[in-house]
């Protein structure tokens, strides 16, 4: 059902500060970051991401409507969402499904009992 972890999101008070200190002192390879409506910077650490996410100051009391954006969260990749959706929604979890156009992909997140953001994508084809 899901094919490893894909990346971890984590919410930022300062970017630069936070770049020197993933890129720099831990040495982490910056990669290429779509133009998402939020500053950030994502870096690649082995078989998985770091996704830095900035959060203005009239944001950091709600996540930005629709993404993981600004909230804390790991995401798992999945070549079939409809399996997972329908699995999670048949134990009562529930699920928000959504496109990401500018990412080229579909989304779900959901809460875990702890109430922590877990996301699972596939990459849309084309």
């Amino acid at each position: 059902m899901l094919k490893g972890m894909h990346h971890i999101s984590i919410a930022v008070d300062d970017l630069e500060k936070a770049r020197k200190f993933y890129g720099g002192l831990l040495g982490l390879y910056e990669i290429p970051r779509p133009p998402l409506p939020n500053p950030g910077r994502w870096f690649q650490a082995g078989g998985c991401q770091l996704h830095l996410t900035v959060r203005p100051e009239e944001e950091k009391s709600r996540r930005i409507p629709g993404t993981g954006a600004g909230e804390t969260h790991f995401a798992f990749a999945s070549d079939d969402l409809d399996g997972v959706k329908k699995h999670l929604e048949g134990r009562s979890v529930h699920v928000k499904d959504g496109i990401n156009a500018k990412l080229g992909m579909r989304q779900l997140f959901f809460r875990d009992p702890s109430g922590n953001l877990v996301e699972v994508f596939c990459v849309l084809p084309g």
